[in-house]
């Protein structure tokens, strides 16, 4: 399906092998990457990947400080920007919306929630229309479907 890149923190208990494995078995190449500095260098490095998942926790640079260099380098091919976050849903949704982003996802969210937002943020209609805002996904009125019990939340 879709080329990934992954920018989250490990989190409890290895939060981002996790969404790897998710995301993979849902169809999706997977590059996974432990910093902001990592995300950056692989795609200055050329990684062509069809839409970026990243996380504002961080290290070296934090999610925010990646989304602005993206921004700034006008080389570098625009690609839908998935953004998840501790920050509360509408102020997180404010500050990524500014910075370009696609999605945003509040944590913790159900793994359904990643594969929605990609699904949306990937639909072909996506790159046809303007957007008027990000879409907050797994909060607000359209929340996705309540989670098994078995499935572990994200972050």
């Amino acid at each position: 399906m879709a080329r990934v890149l992954l920018a989250t923190e490990p989190g409890p208990p290895h939060t981002r092998a996790l969404l790897r494995i998710y995301l993979e078995q849902a169809g999706h190449q997977v590059q996974e990457l432990g910093d902001g500095e990592a995300l950056l260098a692989a795609a200055a490095a050329g990684a062509r990947p069809d839409v970026l998942v990243l996380d504002t926790a961080l290290p070296s640079l934090d999610g925010f400080q990646v989304l602005a260099r993206l921004q700034a380098q006008a080389a570098t091919p625009r690609v839908p920007i998935v953004v998840m976050s501790a920050i509360p849903a509408q102020l997180g949704q404010r500050l990524v919306e500014t910075m370009g982003a696609a999605a945003y996802l509040p944590k913790p969210f159900p793994f359904e929630a990643l594969r929605l937002a990609l699904d949306e943020v990937l639909a072909p209609t996506h790159d046809a229309a303007p957007r008027s805002g990000v879409s907050t996904v797994g909060t607000g009125p359209a929340k996705p479907p309540r989670r098994p019990a078995r499935e572990r939340p994200a972050g």
